[in-house]
Formats: structure tokens, sequence, C-alpha cells
């Protein structure tokens, strides 16, 4: 139930949100989600901190995952727009760590690696192709933030072009219906909608400001050097060259908002706003509007497509203090607040721009209690954590869920029983046309190997090839492009070997 909180207005007054109540059937995505590391590409096994799973923090104090799956990862090619070929294999696992940990999760489809090199991966083999010419264009930007300063590159995908508009439609529907064929659509509670940034989901323009001076000299991802090609690389010439117009982008946000919001009817929508300023959310180098004018539109439009079920997110909470514009623009649409952490104990930005491990100590005295106490304190019911953080501070977020904020509500706040043995259960449904799921079970942490074979023995698919925790898993094996007839899952682990014969039937 959400009930009125005390917020930080703007100039260091107090005002108050009146926090509706969220229609019947619609989960709350309330309390710390841990992020995973996906915009670094790193393999799935790899992107939370090590002794995440069995820290006390994540067991007594998180109580879901904010996964973020890049798209490259879930759609690897794009031949012909409309006709998509999802792979589930790298989502299905994100989201197996949580449900196996009895955590919910909420989901966002992002389109780039932030600060990777290997950004020409970020977006589907032949997507600009099938989607149409200035679909997606390539950034370069600048940006600051910890010890240093680098060129970003990432390509942006247009929410006015059609195509983009088609695919993302696509997407919710596919992402939808699968969490639900998989038997963990229950566990959801919140999507994001996409947004306009080289980051992420943020709704913002991705801009030439900051801007390098002729010392930044090191190249961007692209090969192109800092000085001079991110000067005016996302300047206002070159997005009206785009297309971009205030209607343009809030048209186009509005036609993909429903999309989700149609997706995903008894779910929290999402949209995550920037701070105002320089490089803020309401795009101030192509308006002579106020500032959050364009910000405030598209949130106007969205929570008239999904009324009281979108909640407001903002990532700038490092400074011990909520944006006054995250809060106001909540207060005017009876919006819900959600807040990302950028804090980070181990490797990381730190806190308040400075180091890895700048955070200080542990406990109810430290920065990052205060971060979660105001984060409450001003309204917001969900926030997104590093895996790092909750490692490195346990005592902090113990502290803070004694002091009733951020308080595990509605999951298993301990890990459901480890398996006894290892175990692989028959496919269901068998005989299959054309998908079915496979379950298996883990005892212990093992690298896992879980292959698709013919008769004759031919490989045809690989569903897991990593490392995962102890837990129960479930595989979704698509035998489309196959011929009917009896296939044998095998899955190694640990040692063991175990075979399933399946029947495909045309």
């Amino acid at each position: 139930m959400l009930v009125s909180c005390a917020a930080f207005g703007a100039g260091g007054g107090r005002t108050f949100l009146s926090m509706p109540h969220l229609p019947p059937g619609v989960p709350s995505p309330a309390g710390i989600y841990v992020l995973d590391d996906a915009s670094n590409e790193k393999p799935s096994a790899d992107l939370y901190a090590t002794g995440l799973f069995t820290s006390a923090a994540y067991r007594n104090d998180v109580t879901g995952h904010a996964i973020f799956v890049p798209l490259a990862k879930i759609l690897p090619v794009d031949t012909l727009s409309g006709q998509f070929n999802w792979d589930w294999r790298f989502l299905d696992t994100l989201v197996q760590f949580a449900v196996g940990n009895g955590k919910k999760f909420s989901i966002e489809l992002e389109t780039g690696y932030q600060s990777s090199d290997t950004y020409l991966h970020s977006l589907p083999y032949g997507f600009v192709g099938a989607s149409g010419p200035g679909s997606a264009p390539l950034f370069d930007v600048w940006t600051t933030g910890g010890a240093s300063s680098r060129c970003v590159t990432a390509y942006v995908l247009l929410p006015w072009v059609p195509g983009v508009q088609e695919f993302w439609t696509a997407a919710a529907g596919a992402l939808s219906t699968h969490l639900k064929q998989s038997g963990v659509y229950d566990a959801l509670t919140l999507v994001h909608v996409p947004g306009l940034s080289v980051y992420d989901e943020e709704i913002r323009l991705p801009t030439g400001v900051p801007r390098p001076t002729t010392a930044d000299t090191l190249p961007c991802p692209d090969g192109r050097r800092a000085y001079p090609a991110v000067i005016d690389d996302a300047d206002t010439g070159r997005w009206r060259g785009l297309g971009y117009s205030d209607s343009a982008v809030v048209n186009g946000f509005r036609v993909i908002a429903k999309a989700f919001a149609d997706a995903f009817p008894d779910r929290v929508i999402a949209l995550s706003l920037f701070p105002p300023g320089q490089k803020g959310i309401d795009f101030p180098n192509l308006t002579r509007d106020s500032a959050g004018y364009v910000a405030g539109q598209i949130v106007r439009e969205v929570t008239a497509i999904a009324p009281g079920r979108v909640q407001i997110q903002a990532d700038n909470l490092d400074g011990n203090y909520a944006e006054a514009e995250v809060m106001n623009l909540a207060s005017m649409n009876s919006d819900l607040v959600g807040w990302q952490s950028n804090k980070h104990g181990g490797p990381g930005a730190g806190c308040n721009g400075g180091g890895a491990g700048s955070c200080g100590g542990d406990g109810s005295a430290s920065p990052y209690f205060q971060l979660l106490k105001n984060g409450s304190l001003t309204g917001g019911e969900y926030v997104e954590v590093w895996s790092a953080d909750v490692v490195s501070f346990p005592l902090s977020f113990a502290a803070a869920a004694s002091a009733g904020f951020y308080s595990v509500t509605g999951v298993t706040a301990r890990p459901p029983a480890v398996p006894a043995q290892y175990t692989l259960e028959q496919n269901y449904p068998n005989p299959f046309n054309p998908t079915t799921s496979i379950r298996y079970e883990i005892p212990e942490q093992a690298f896992v190997s879980l292959k698709i074979y013919d008769e004759i023995g031919r490989e045809v698919e690989t569903l897991v090839s990593g490392r995962r925790p102890a837990g129960s898993f479930t595989a979704r094996f698509d035998a489309s492009g196959l011929a009917s007839g009896v296939y044998i899952c095998r899955l190694q682990a640990g040692g063991y070997s175990l075979t399933r014969a399946m029947m495909l039937l045309k």
C-alpha cells in the first residue's frame, strides 16, 4: 500500500507527495533492487559482484533485481523489420538469478553498452537496414565522472521513426509473451519505457555538452579523436537534421509507451528522467521552453495512457538529496517515484564524483545509509543499487531497514531451499511444437552446459553455457527451424551428465 510521503522541495523547503493507490492487480515495485552490470557486456555469470548471493544484505534487505538487457543479447540479427528471431537465453539467465533466490525483478531493454568499446554490437546486426535510414544514428559524446573523462560511442534509436516504433512494439509484445510462457511473469513488477540516450533508458538527448578540450586527444571507441570530433557530434543542427522537434519526440514516446502499457497492462511502467540543466531532461539545446517542459509533456502523455501505474525515476541520488524536478512532475501527475544510486563501494564511480571506495565507512553514519534514508523520505518507493554496494555496505543496508527505509516486502527474504542433487526434468510440453521448457536443478555453483542433439548425436543448439549459482532454472528451446523427430537434451554440471529424450511433432 502506498502512503503519503514527505518530500524535499526546491529551495530546501518541504512539500508532500500524495502517492496514489495502484490499480487492482498491479504489484508494487517497492524496495531495493540490485542492478546487473550488463552495460559492460560481461558474461552473464560475471554481472554481479562476487559474494552477492550469499551476503546478508542481499538475503535480508534486497527485494528484487533490476535487469538490464542490451538489445543485441535478445535479437542478434534483424534481417527484416517486423519479423524477429528472439533469443531469450541471456535474459532467462538473469531472471533465474532473481527468482531462484526468491526475488522479484524489473526489466529494461537498453540500446548501448555504456563505456564499452563494443558499441558496434549494441544493436542487432542489420537493424538500421531493416528499420530504415536514420533509425539509429551513431553518436560520440563526451562524459565526465569519477577520476576521468571519456568519449562514449553508441547508437540511438529515434522514437519518431516508424521502423523504431514498429521494433519497440514487437519487442514489448514478445517480451511479455515470453515471461508469461516461462512462468516468471508473476515475479515481474516494473518495465522501463525505452529512452533516448547513449547510455540506457534515460529520456534525454545525447548532447555535445560537456565538450572535450584540445588536450583531450584520446580516441573515441569508433576511432575518431575526442577533439574535435565530439564538439558538434550531437549539436542542435544535427538533431534537427534527424527530424527532431518537440512534437516529434513527444509523439514518438507516446507510441512506444502505449506499446509497453498494452503489452504489460497490469504492471508499473517506468520513465527514467535526468536532472535538469545543460545535460538535462528537457532537451534545452533544442527548445526555448522552460526547464522540464518537454519532459513534462512526455510524462503527461504517458500517465494518460497508463493512469496510476507510471513511475518517474532519476539516477542522481548520489548527492544525498532527491531531484526536485522529478518530485514536482510526480506531484503534478500523481505518479510513483523511484531512484537509482550511482554509488560504488567497490569498482565504479564512487560517491559524489570520487573514486572507487570513496563512500566512507559502513553503518548508520555512512553516506550510503544517508542516501537510502533520503531516497525513502522523498517518496522513493523503489531504488536501484549496484551489487558491489550491497556486498560492501551490509551494515548500512541493515541499519536502513531497521529504521524503516526500504524494508523487504512481499519476497522471500532468505533464499529457497538449495536442491539436494543435480536434476534434469522432462521437458514440458512433450511432445511439443515448436517450443518447450526444460527445467533443471543444481545443488551448488557450477559450470552448466545444456545442449540439444539430434538422434544421431549432432549438436543442434546450446541453451546454457556458463556458471550458475545453486538453484532451480528453466531454459526455453525453440525448434522452429528443425524437422519433426526425437531430440536429446543433455545437462552437464558438477561432474554429472543427465539426458532426456524429447519429441518434436509438427
